[in-house]
């Protein structure tokens, strides 16, 4: 099967004011290089060539060669689904979907290829640090993630009381290939006819990436955990942003990203 790849990069990034005032927060640069260019370099060592980047705001800076483009023409109202689904036609047959406001190391990549499951979801199990070290009280911006005993994902995506109760943290990573594949579209079309818990919050077309995984959970597909220890970057806020930059000066940020990995 051929290996491709789908960069959800559609949203403004608000919380990244005044930096994403004249780009994409994806074009946002770190220790000199863009957030989706570090992503394409990784793709790219790992033999994914065939990328697609999934545009909404500012969609004409995304001037990359080598990569295809489609068009979130609502991604102002809408949310991560429907920017994945923007894509649908150029979809390959095994699907690496990532969000483009991370950075990762080649080695958080080869642990998700290396997964022999239809539907694999990269997960940190070492966030704990990073969260502290982002957040006065990491359990606010913390969600659920639990697994079972052979490292299926049975709940994830909810706010919780107890930072004991998560096992790891989502990152926005994920691989779909054969009827993983296709348990991800019909699952996608098939949303919203069940009621489910987070419509109290949002709309359909506002669900999270997170809602899809957990409708096809309860749906009884299996979604695998492919746990990873640290080796990944989050560019959420201003101060997430302008840590990491003072981090990286000063060669700090390696205690949870390695620029230089391979």
């Amino acid at each position: 099967m051929a290996l491709s790849a789908i960069i959800l990069a559609a949203g403004r990034g608000s919380r990244l004011h005044p930096y994403t005032e004249n780009c994409p927060k994806s074009l946002t640069e770190f220790d000199g290089i863009s957030l989706i260019e570090r992503q394409i370099s990784t793709l790219n060592a790992e033999g994914a060539y065939d990328i697609v980047i999934a545009t909404g705001y500012m969609s004409e800076m995304f001037a990359i060669p080598n990569v295809r483009k489609t068009h979130n023409p609502e991604w102002a109202t809408t949310n991560m689904v429907e920017t994945l689904f923007s894509g649908e036609a150029l979809f390959g047959d095994d699907l690496i979907v990532s969000y483009g406001d991370i950075i990762y190391e080649p080695r958080v990549l080869r642990a998700l290829l290396a997964s022999p499951h239809d539907i694999s979801v990269v997960i940190d199990t070492s966030w704990r640090s990073y969260w502290e070290h982002r957040f006065d009280d990491p359990l606010s911006d913390a969600e659920s993630l639990r697994l079972d005993e052979v490292g299926r994902i049975i709940d994830i995506g909810s706010k919780v009381a107890e930072i004991d109760d998560i096992q790891a943290q989502y990152m926005g990573l994920m691989r779909f290939r054969g009827q993983g594949l296709k348990t991800l579209k019909t699952v996608r079309a098939e949303m919203g006819r069940m009621h489910r818990a987070w419509m109290e919050n949002r709309t359909l077309a506002n669900a999270y990436m997170t809602d899809l995984l957990m409708e096809i959970i309860l749906r009884g597909h299996d979604v695998h955990g492919i746990p990873t220890a640290g080796g990944w970057l989050e560019f959420d806020t201003v101060s997430d942003y302008e840590t990491a930059c003072r981090m990286a000066a000063d060669g700090s940020i390696s205690q949870f990203f390695n620029p230089a990995a391979r």
